[in-house]
């Protein structure tokens, strides 16, 4: 494990960057600053690995437009319906930052604290934060992230939470995924597959009404490979939670770009999954590189519970009770398939 000083925080705490790295050339960087993967580096085309994560260059530019960061999202990913909700009898009325609602748990969320340095090896790291007063939520909760990068070529990202009251929780990594590092600008070309036979709808608001619906018949079925550009011309982006098949650590979802020949497969042990495809870019600010990010430049897969599930007694259950351990796991292993190359 090397790491090195990014910057200072206004609390003057210092933000380091920590490298860890396989035997096979792959190798991730994470900043203490939102627990971010900064770089992601996957082998490709003869040898060459490439940078497949979204983001910024500087410690300042990631605390002036977090949005395309691939931090930890907490201690509630997505959004909870008007800021709003009720444990054991009691209510807690959080920041609304989103038409209404909050989302990612606003500015009490994980992506803008600074993680500390529990361990960490060669390959793997441990980053700690406990959120003492986190705004509107109940107690305080011990966090633990764990990036551990594989032989196999896989990032490893394990959480470990324990809460001092009854809480709900919902922990993610809001990645944007570009597999053809740095050769496409946008994600059109790349092609999903999600192991889901339904989805839950949601109102403009983006909060969901509670139905779950099939995906069969419509534009949003990804039970077989589909291309984005075929769906994207459609829907106009996606931004949606879908229902994942079976429980426990399984398969997900697979990315695929084959003029890079990579291939990523995505495992959890959570019941949903929100897949975003980056709609809000518009060009308007300079990212890695310089490179200004347009629509669709990413994608993400928020693997998770169901948004605003804390007001929804049918949904998943999402509260964890004190002094009890919750655990979740998510990996995003990648392939080199030479075919794809050869046949394109």
């Amino acid at each position: 494990m090397k790491m090195k000083r990014l910057g200072t925080l206004p609390d003057c705490s210092d933000v380091l960057e920590v490298m860890i790295a396989n035997g096979s050339g792959m190798t991730a960087s994470i900043m203490t600053y939102g627990a971010v993967i900064k770089n992601l580096y996957v082998p490709g085309e003869n040898g060459k690995a490439d940078d497949v994560v979204l983001g910024q260059d500087t410690l300042e530019e990631y605390r002036r437009n977090p949005s395309c960061s691939a931090a930890v999202i907490g201690r509630v990913a997505n959004r909870i319906r008007g800021g709003e909700f009720h444990v054991n009898g009691r209510g807690y009325w959080l920041e609304r930052n989103d038409r209404g609602n909050c989302l990612h748990s606003g500015s009490a969320g994980y992506a803008t604290k600074n993680f500390h340095i529990a361990a960490g090896g060669d390959d793997w790291v441990t980053l700690y934060w406990k959120d003492s007063a986190a705004e509107g939520f109940p107690g305080s909760v011990s966090l633990e992230v764990t990036y551990r990068v594989t032989e196999d070529d896989a990032l490893d990202i394990r959480y470990r939470l324990v809460p001092e009251e009854d809480t709900p929780v919902n922990l993610t990594n809001h990645a944007y995924f570009n597999l053809s590092g740095g050769r496409d600008a946008d994600v059109l070309n790349h092609e999903l597959r999600l192991m889901a036979d339904f989805y839950t709808p949601a109102a403009p608001d983006m909060i969901p009404t509670g139905e779950i619906r099939k995906v069969e018949g419509t534009s949003l079925d990804f039970t077989g490979r589909r291309k984005l550009s075929e769906v994207l011309s459609e829907t106009f982006g996606l931004d949606h939670n879908y229902v994942l098949r079976g429980s426990g650590y399984r398969k997900a979802a697979e990315l695929r770009h084959v003029e890079s020949g990579r291939r990523m497969e995505v495992y959890t042990d959570q019941p949903g999954i929100q897949i975003y495809t980056g709609n809000h870019f518009d060009g308007s600010l300079a990212c890695k590189g310089g490179v200004h990010y347009q629509r669709y430049a990413g994608i993400c897969f928020e693997t998770q519970g169901f948004p605003d599930a804390v007001n929804r007694s049918h949904f998943p259950g999402c509260i964890v009770r004190k002094n009890t351990v919750f655990t979740s796991r998510t990996t995003y292993r990648f392939h080199m398939e030479p075919q794809l190359v050869a046949g394109k």
